[in-house]
């Protein structure tokens, strides 16, 4: 994790990865240590295929859970994003996050 800076009140922009393992509902917890209590999840993401982003996120103290979803349709026919199942491995997967906090 990286502290990119500081917004004009002196909260802490703070770049966090985590590789989680298996998903578990409602979402991967990712903790902040750099800060006590998130403010906004400002970015997120995950790589290979999946699906997430800041809209999704909730936090709380220092926490972030991450929801994480996959489209689930073949490439000729459009359909929604699904949350995907307990204990899917997301082993070689990582989430990336932008949060303000303090």
């Amino acid at each position: 994790m990286t502290v990119l800076g500081l917004t004009a009140d002196g909260k802490k922009i703070v770049l966090k990865t985590a590789s989680p393992t298996t998903y578990s509902s409602p979402g991967v917890s990712v903790t902040i240590d750099e800060v006590n209590r998130i403010d906004a999840v400002i970015q997120a993401s995950i790589d290979s295929g999946y699906f997430t982003n800041a809209s999704l996120c909730s936090a709380s103290g220092n926490s972030v859970v991450v929801p994480v979803y996959r489209f689930n349709y073949g490439a000729a026919s459009p359909g929604p994003a699904v949350e995907v199942p307990d204990g899917t491995d997301l082993s070689g997967t990582t989430i990336t996050l932008i949060v303000i906090g303090t």
